[in-house]
């Protein structure tokens, strides 16, 4: 005779998102955003060639040379 196992019931995503606490909901929607905004600029950054780089580069750190008068 065959053994009948209990099924594990994967709940889906959103109702693991449902029993969430409304503070770890908060949570988890900051860093989704954050993902969001993040990742176009890390893609461009990773697969820029050496001149995008360099000018995004430049935008944030003015090198010393450029400063003076």
């Amino acid at each position: 005779m065959h053994e009948n196992k209990p099924q594990s019931k994967s709940s889906g995503l959103y109702q693991r998102y449902s029993k969430l606490s409304t503070s770890k909901k908060v949570i988890l929607m900051v860093f989704i955003v954050w993902l969001l905004q993040a990742l176009p600029k890390w893609v461009v950054v990773i697969v820029a060639d050496d001149q995008t780089s360099a000018k995004i580069m430049r935008f944030f750190y003015t090198p010393q040379a450029d400063r003076l008068p």
